[in-house]
C-alpha cells in the first residue's frame, strides 16, 4: 500500500484496455447519444400539441395569456370562434384537437425513428411560424424556431440511426455469405 512494491500493468495491458475501450465507444454512446436526441426532438411535437390545448381553454375561459410554443393556427381558430359566438365554439374545439392530435400522431412516428414524420412536423410548424410572423408575434416565432431547431436535431439524429441499422444489417449479411 503506497511503498511502490504493487503490481502494476504492463504498457501492452495498458494499450490493449485503452483500445479495448476506443472501440466499446462508438458502438455505445453515439447510438444512445443519437436516440436521446431523436426522442428529444419527438418530445417538442407532444409540447406543441399540448401547450395548445392549455391555449385554447385559456382563450375559451376568456384569458390573454398563450404559451409560445403552442400553435398559432388552434389561436386563430379560437379567435374566430369566440368572435362568432358560443355555438362556434364546439366545432372550433373540435378543429383544435384534430389539430394537436396530429401533432401528437406526429411525436409517436418521430420517437420511432420515422424521418418522414420529422420532416411533415417541421413543416406543418414551420408554416404555423410564418402565421405568427405575419401576425407580429416576434417571441412566438423565436420559440418557433428554438423548437425547429430540436425537432432537426431529432431528424439528424433519426438519420444516424437509420444509417447505422442499415450498416449493421450489412455487415450481417457480409458475415453470413
Amino acid at each position: 500500500m503506497g511503498n511502490g512494491f504493487e503490481p502494476t500493468a504492463s504498457s501492452a495491458d495498458v494499450a490493449r484496455a485503452a483500445q479495448g475501450a476506443v472501440a466499446a465507444r462508438p458502438k455505445t454512446t453515439v447510438p444512445l447519444r443519437a436516440l436521446a436526441r431523436l426522442k428529444s426532438g419527438a418530445r417538442w411535437f407532444y409540447w406543441v400539441a399540448g401547450l395548445s390545448l392549455v391555449n385554447t381553454a385559456a382563450t375559451f375561459a376568456g384569458g390573454h395569456v398563450h404559451f409560445v410554443v403552442g400553435l398559432g393556427i388552434t389561436q386563430v381558430v379560437d379567435l374566430v370562434a369566440r368572435k362568432a359566438g358560443a355555438a362556434a365554439l364546439l366545432p372550433a374545439l373540435v378543429i383544435d384537437v384534430m389539430i394537436a392530435g396530429a401533432f401528437l400522431i406526429l411525436g409517436l412516428w418521430s420517437s420511432r425513428c420515422n424521418q418522414f414524420a420529422f420532416g411533415a412536423g417541421m413543416l406543418l410548424y414551420a408554416a404555423d411560424g410564418a402565421l405568427l410572423l405575419l401576425a407580429h408575434d416576434w417571441l412566438s416565432v423565436a420559440f418557433h424556431g428554438l423548437a425547429l431547431f430540436y425537432m432537426y436535431r431529432g431528424y439528424a439524429a433519426a438519420q444516424q440511426l437509420r444509417g447505422l441499422a442499415e450498416l449493421g444489417r450489412a455487415r450481417a449479411s457480409a458475415s453470413m455469405g
